[in-house]
């Protein structure tokens, strides 16, 4: 099992973060990876549907100051995940371009990678159902 990134505080909300920032995805360091958020505060109205909504990762924080988001932790953003844009009211959340994405999946050659893991799940998940189906013929 993968070992969890290092606890580095808690959010506004009291949520944990945790620093993504030296992990890799597919094999490729993450901080290779320029795939976060980026705002356009001329569009932001400062609602925080971003900051609520990205609750597993912690990409932002708030400046209650000037009332808007403030992309803290990039590095924290899961790569493909464009959340928080698709929920801004006002579109002022800016991802890099789809081709972008599909370019690092290729050179991490992502998909050969997540069918090899499909693979070895489904031969785990055999596994444990012949175990149980066996031990279910004992009992018997």
């Amino acid at each position: 099992m993968a070992q969890q990134p290092p606890l580095i505080g808690k959010d506004i909300l009291g949520r944990p973060i945790r620093d993504y920032s030296k992990t890799s995805w597919w094999g490729i360091p993450r901080e290779n990876i320029p795939w976060y958020p980026e705002i356009d505060y001329e569009r932001c109205i400062g609602c925080g549907l971003c900051l609520l909504t990205c609750s597993g990762r912690n990409v932002y924080d708030w400046d209650f100051e000037r009332m808007r988001p403030v992309v803290a932790r990039p590095y924290n953003c899961m790569v493909g995940c464009d959340t928080c844009a698709k929920m801004c009211p006002r579109d002022a959340i800016i991802f890099p371009h789809l081709g972008r994405l599909r370019k690092w999946r290729d050179q991490a050659n992502a998909i050969a990678k997540a069918r090899r893991k499909m693979l070895e799940l489904k031969k785990i998940l055999e596994a444990q159902r012949s175990n149980n189906s066996s031990g279910e013929k004992k009992e018997k």
